[in-house]
């Protein structure tokens, strides 16, 4: 358990390299934790309103405790992945883009509460 918490700790801190901290935090396991997300709504609360538009991840039918899940884990992986892009030594370009794209997801997540 000690390595997961230096894990998560060195995620935060920005310490991880971007691509992993990109693709295996903010694309894979995001993913994994919608999943988990949409199924808990499901299974829990008997919520399946949004699963016709499941494709087009409209979390606006959620309930409370899974729409805060939602913008905490989003912060987190934001400030993250942020964090990543600003140490990165490579090409301004890959910190440009992925700058753009957290501004991008952070700004959706006014769709939350407002769908």
């Amino acid at each position: 358990m000690i390595n997961m918490e230096r894990l998560i700790k060195r995620f935060w801190l920005g310490e991880i390299t971007l691509w992993r901290s990109y693709w295996l935090v903010g694309e894979l396991l995001n993913a994994l934790f919608i999943l988990l997300i949409s199924n808990f709504e499901i299974y829990v609360f008997g919520n399946n309103k949004f699963s016709n538009s499941l494709l087009f991840l409209d979390f606006s039918n959620f309930s409370l405790l899974s729409k805060l899940a939602l913008i905490i884990w989003t912060v987190f992986i934001t400030v993250g992945i942020w964090r990543s892009a600003e140490n990165y030594k490579g090409t301004i370009i890959w910190i440009m883009a992925t700058f753009l794209f957290l501004s991008y997801r952070i700004f959706t997540l006014r769709l939350i509460f407002f769908g």
